[in-house]
């Protein structure tokens, strides 16, 4: 059975360019979902802080 070279990191650069897609949208995507993570923690705190006040 081949297994696909992925440089040690699991997912890596091999990984995600058989799923046929640049990596470049790869790391757009995780670029937006970290964004939109950070956004949400802010929120969250904000509304955590606002209730303890």
């Amino acid at each position: 059975m081949y297994r696909a070279p992925t440089g040690g990191a699991v997912g890596g650069t091999a990984g995600l360019a058989m799923t046929g897609a640049s990596v470049g949208w790869w790391i757009a995507l995780g670029v937006v979902l970290l964004v939109g993570g950070l956004l949400l923690l802010h929120a969250t705190r904000r509304r955590a802080r606002r209730a303890v006040d």
